[in-house]
C-alpha cells in the first residue's frame, strides 16, 4: 500500500494524515491513510485465496482505486472501470486469470491514444466509503457491502460507461465471452 505514497510524492500530491479523506470524503480522522487501512479489515473476514471470494477482492481493489484515482497512473482508471463494467453490465464472473487478459486489451487500446478518464470531483465518487467496510462482521456481509461499494463508485463514473464499453467489447470479443453472455441471455 505504500506505492500510493511514492506516487503522490513523485507527482507533488500532498497526502493529508488528519481529518476526512481528501479523495473520497470518508469521515475518518486519519485521512487517506485510514481509508487504505480500513480495506485491510476485509482480509480478516474474507479468505481471498478462496475462489468464492475472488470477485470481492477485485471489487474492493477497483472501488478503492477509483475513489482515490489521483494516487495511480491515469490508465489505471481504464482497467478498474472496465473491469467493473464487465462485472456489473456484462455479468462476467471475474477471477485472477482475467486481469492479465484485460491488461493486454488495455495496452492494445492505448497504443495510439493519450486520453484519460476525468474522475468525478473528489468527495463525489460514491456515498459508500472504506469507513462503511468496518461495519461488516461476516463473509456474507462483506461480499454484499463490497458489491454495494463498487456499484456505488461505478455509478458515479457513468459519464465514462459508454467509453469503457468499447474496451469491454474488445475484451469479450478477444476472449470469446460475448458468445457465453448471449447464450445466457437466451436461456
Amino acid at each position: 500500500m505504500h506505492d500510493f505514497i511514492s506516487y503522490a510524492n513523485k507527482h507533488g500530491i500532498k497526502l493529508l494524515k488528519e481529518g476526512p479523506c481528501q479523495f473520497c470524503g470518508a469521515k475518518v480522522s486519519g485521512g487517506v491513510f485510514e481509508c487504505h487501512e480500513n480495506v485491510h479489515h476485509l482480509s480478516v473476514i474474507l479468505d481471498f485465496t478462496n475462489p468464492k471470494h475472488y470477485e470481492s477482492r477485485f471489487l474492493s481493489v477497483d472501488a478503492l482505486a477509483l475513489q482515490h484515482c489521483e494516487l495511480h497512473g491515469p490508465w489505471n482508471n481504464h482497467i478498474h472501470l472496465t473491469r467493473l463494467f464487465l462485472i456489473f453490465e456484462n455479468g462476467v464472473a471475474w477471477d485472477y486469470s482475467k486481469t492479465p487478459q484485460l491488461s493486454n486489451v488495455i495496452n492494445e487500446y492505448k497504443r495510439n491514444r493519450s486520453e484519460s478518464l476525468t474522475p468525478p470531483p473528489a468527495g463525489q465518487r460514491g456515498k459508500t466509503t472504506t469507513q462503511d467496510l468496518l461495519q461488516v462482521v461476516s463473509a456474507d456481509d462483506a461480499i454484499a457491502k463490497l458489491r454495494e461499494w463498487a456499484k456505488d463508485v461505478f455509478d458515479t463514473f457513468k459519464d465514462h460507461h459508454a467509453h469503457v464499453s468499447s474496451i469491454a467489447k474488445m475484451y469479450m470479443n478477444r476472449y470469446g465471452l460475448q458468445k457465453i453472455i448471449d447464450n445466457n441471455k437466451q436461456n
